[in-house]
């Protein structure tokens, strides 16, 4: 079983510098104070910092409304932040008896106290947690922060992305320098200073909301998701179905709820919540698992369909390819046997035209011979007539 042990508020509400309540002993405690000093503020930090997502809850209009608004003498913060601190009595090696720790701090003068400069003083610390915790920072080599955007020009920083941040320590920027006139490069990174080493036993919760919309959950100082929060504190009456905070009001709009509102509480405070947001997490992913599985049936469906297809158009031009190698053999003789038949025609012709050219040659030897005759009768004939 969990006890709480600290709380630690800076910006939430009426509670604009860090304000720390300590919680001692095993029975009550009790805040008494007049009305509008804060008292339900307590109760709201508790319930944001577990993960309260509706402003209604929390009396207000946004969740904006939970940062600090400023006052006439005091600007609006620009952060609001809660860390709570349970420990586990069983294992926690610090102390968590019911005498309270000892703290020694320095007593001031009456005269020596001044309260501008502790205002002054105040405001500097929180502005400077502000700086520390604000998300996509620019930092130089030395690890000064020399730009911060703003607004939506801010840098949000992911749940899985690497933050090179150890516990206890410090991130430390990686960056190189760029030649002469080549503009400096710079990493943005997100800044932590961790005070204090964790125990064991020990949980520390940290809801941190910026007016630039950004919020973040940290888990023992580490980023997590708010799902993260809700399983440790599931079953437990702290959980989303919370019993363990029960505001004004509240018991009479439980008594006049329906039966399954009132069942949900009765539930949370058997601690059977945590089974059921199991066993539903679990039917959620196996749904998942159905529709991808149905998603790879449609697919596996689809290039069957295309398989088939593309087998039919396979067989088709290995068909095509066999016909067309048959066609080129049958070509290839049937233009080989016309080959050879051409051959034989053109030495039958080349035989014709060389007995032509002989025949040829003879009579016009003939010719010449008979006009040398026909030459010579003529040439006596003529001769006689004279």
């Amino acid at each position: 079983m969990l006890k709480l042990k600290k709380l630690q508020i800076l910006g939430f509400k009426s509670f604009c510098d860090r304000t720390e309540l300590k919680f001692h002993g095993e029975g009550i405690a009790a805040i008494v104070g007049p009305n509008g000093c804060g008292k339900s503020n307590v109760s709201d930090a508790i319930s944001w910092v577990l993960g309260e997502q509706s402003a209604r809850s929390l009396r207000g209009a946004r969740m904006e409304d939970v940062i600090f608004a400023g006052t006439r003498d005091r600007k609006p913060t620009g952060m609001a932040e809660v860390s709570l601190t349970l420990i586990d009595p069983e294992v926690f090696e610090g102390h968590h008896s019911g005498v309270p720790e000892i703290e020694i701090q320095d007593e001031l003068a009456g005269e020596d106290w001044d309260e501008a400069s502790l205002r002054t003083s105040a405001a500097e610390q929180t502005a400077q947690a502000e700086e520390e915790a604000r998300p996509g920072q620019i930092i130089d080599f030395g690890g000064n922060v020399i730009a911060t955007p703003v607004g939506a020009e801010a840098a949000a920083v992911s749940d899985g992305e690497s933050l090179a941040e150890i516990e206890g320590q410090e991130a430390e920027p990686e960056v190189q320098a760029a030649e002469a006139g080549v503009p400096e490069v710079v990493l943005k990174i997100r800044r932590r200073k961790f005070r204090s080493q964790l125990r064991a036993g020990e949980i520390v919760v940290t809801r941190r909301l910026f007016r630039s919309g950004e919020s973040e959950y940290l888990l023992n100082g580490k980023l997590c998701r708010l799902r993260d929060i809700q399983e440790i504190f599931m079953g437990t009456g702290l959980g989303p179905e919370s019993y363990a905070i029960i505001e004004q009001g509240r018991i009479g709009q439980i008594l006049s709820s329906k039966p399954h509102d009132r069942r949900a509480i009765i539930e949370e405070a058997a601690g059977i919540t945590k089974f059921k947001t199991k066993k539903r997490l679990a039917e959620l992913r196996l749904e998942h698992a159905r529709q991808n599985l149905a998603r790879i049936n449609d697919i596996f469906d689809e290039v069957t369909r295309q398989m088939n297809s593309l087998k039919r158009q396979a067989a088709k031009a290995e068909r095509y390819a066999k016909l067309r190698d048959e066609m080129r053999e049958k070509l290839r003789v049937v233009l080989a046997s016309k080959l050879a038949q051409m051959t034989r025609e053109n030495a039958a012709l080349e035989e014709q035209i060389h007995a032509l050219t002989l025949e040829i040659s003879g009579r016009g030897e003939s010719l010449e011979q008979m006009e040398a005759a026909h030459t010579s009768a003529i040439t006596k004939n003529a001769a006689r007539n004279w």
